[in-house]
């Protein structure tokens, strides 16, 4: 018997599904079935309801060469991800691909330069993604999007990360040492104005603030005490020297509790009825050894977050500006860029 093949396309609002009819002589039409569909358009490009599935699907391959998927949260659910989380993800990446084009010709020299690298052609390399279950296009596509990527911190992210001495000190002291055994000492510098110094306590406080203000517009701390201060510590810039927390009154020792490394407190009124200013100059865990066995790990937990950060403030910028549409969504209004 004749069979007989009609394919139809049609579009639907907010997402184009993909038909097929088989119609087989002397009998009925099968039910129709998607073969495609369109989740998002970002843009002049488009997301398939297959690029979500293809995502599940090579998870593991992404794992393995996409600098921003490692240690994110859709990485650690992997194929268990939802749709909506996968959608987002790759509009993401497509606005990276558009920032950053990546041409076949800088795609192969990143594949042969990792070919180099292992000491293997592509012939080997095409085996060993097969006997994984990944095809070589695939691999070709997330290579384009690690090099587009890596283009991205290159050139707008990495000169944002700075991580100081003082970021890790106050993340190890914060999740290590604060309720560990050892004791931390604190190192604190001091701005005081007394009221009795002053025709009022409104002109007091008023000193007082302009001294923050100093600070906070850059002029070292230091130099604003010695000017200001009537602490018998100006001259040497307010330094109180090195404290342990018995050596400290409650009231002093809850306000260096809020302060991170470097950080000034607010103008603050003391007990004794003074206006001081306190800044947490450096903090000395007693735990040295372990400190030191843990800084570049700190260290490498710190910019990887800071990247993250840096990376999602780009990503919301760009989708600002860009003409974004997920299936099922009123159509946007374009952006003006």
């Amino acid at each position: 018997m004749r069979r007989e093949v009609m394919v139809f396309c049609y579009k639907l609002p907010s997402v184009l599904l993909i038909t097929c009819w088989l119609f087989f002589q002397n009998s009925s039409y099968a039910a129709p079935q998607v073969i495609d569909r369109i989740d998002a358009s970002v843009n002049s490009s488009i997301i398939l309801f297959s690029d979500v599935a293809k995502f599940r699907e090579i998870a593991p391959l992404r794992a393995q060469l996409d600098p921003l998927f490692q240690g994110t949260t859709i990485a650690e659910k992997g194929s268990n991800a939802s749709e909506e989380e996968i959608v987002d993800f790759l509009i993401n990446e497509k606005i990276i691909l558009q920032e950053f084009k990546v041409t076949d010709a800088e795609v192969e020299q990143q594949i042969n330069e990792i070919q180099a690298g292992n000491k293997i052609n592509r012939t080997t390399l095409k085996s060993t993604l097969e006997a994984q279950g990944f095809l070589f296009d695939d691999y070709f596509d997330l290579i384009r999007a690690s090099v587009a990527k890596r283009n991205l911190i290159d050139r707008d992210i990495r000169s944002k990360v700075s991580i100081t001495d003082d970021d890790i000190k106050n993340y190890f002291y914060n999740h290590y040492a604060r309720n560990a055994a050892a004791s931390v000492s604190y190192k604190v510098r001091i701005i005081t104005v007394t009221p009795e110094n002053y025709k009022s306590l409104v002109a007091a406080r008023e000193t007082a603030a302009r001294a923050l203000q100093e600070i906070r517009r850059g002029e070292p701390f230091e130099d604003v005490a010695k000017r200001i201060s009537d602490d018998p510590t100006a001259e040497t810039g307010g330094d109180l020297g090195t404290l342990t927390e018995e050596q400290m009154s409650p009231f002093i020792k809850s306000i260096l509790k809020n302060l991170q490394i470097g950080q000034t407190s607010e103008v603050i009124s003391a007990p004794d009825g003074r206006l001081m200013i306190l800044k947490l100059a450096d903090l000395i865990s007693a735990d040295t050894e372990r400190y030191e066995k843990m800084k570049d790990e700190i260290r490498n937990h710190l910019a990887s977050s800071e990247y993250q950060h840096q990376i999602s403030l780009w990503l919301e910028r760009q989708r600002q500006v860009a003409f974004i549409h997920k299936a099922g969504q009123p159509s946007p209004v374009n952006p003006t860029r």
